[in-house]
């Protein structure tokens, strides 16, 4: 009886241990477009959870242009974004998968980086997750360890997808 309940307790420390589930205190999630975009975007949602607001985006490829701050949030798997290209009047949705234990591990290891503005070193370990669109439908995703360009800024690509351009929903339900 007792091997039984050690045998139990081991299946499911190793079930614990191999969870997809990585908890994250504190990350800043940023919205970014390739160069002279204007993007209207409506919808950023990672794992059917939990979301944050973006608007108005046009440019900061691969950088943290509209920033939003999350805490006590799993670590995404996957992202699902709408938005309407102003200058091309068209509608995409789209998911990207992403690496969440790649991302995780990323944020474990971060490094400081070097303010160029004040010289100081900024020593907080604030991950930031950014996702980028462009107007060919093209979704990335990216962790850092700092906004845009900062002296020491690491960045790792973590997740990609592509989006459809589908028909705008009615007036009312925009």
């Amino acid at each position: 009886m007792a091997k039984r309940i050690i045998i139990s307790i081991g299946i499911l420390l190793l079930i614990m241990g191999c969870s997809s589930r990585y908890q994250v205190k504190e990350m800043s999630v940023g919205i970014a477009a390739e160069d002279k975009s204007d993007l209207m975007v409506g919808t950023v949602l990672f794992d059917d959870a939990w979301s944050v607001p973006a608007g108005s985006i046009g440019c900061c490829w691969k950088n943290a242009g509209a920033l939003s701050f999350v805490d006590g949030v799993n670590f995404p798997s996957k992202v699902v974004v709408a938005w309407y290209d102003m200058d091309t009047d068209l509608f995409r949705v789209g998911e990207a998968k992403i690496d969440n234990k790649a991302g995780y591990e990323f944020i474990k290891e971060m490094k400081p980086f070097k303010d160029r503005r004040t010289g100081q070193y900024k020593a907080r370990k604030l991950p930031y997750l950014i996702v980028g669109m462009k107007r060919d439908g093209l979704i990335k995703v990216w962790i850092s360890n700092a906004p845009g360009n900062y002296l020491g800024r690491q960045i790792l690509e973590i997740g990609s997808g592509m989006a459809q351009i589908k028909e705008l929903p009615p007036e009312d339900e925009r």
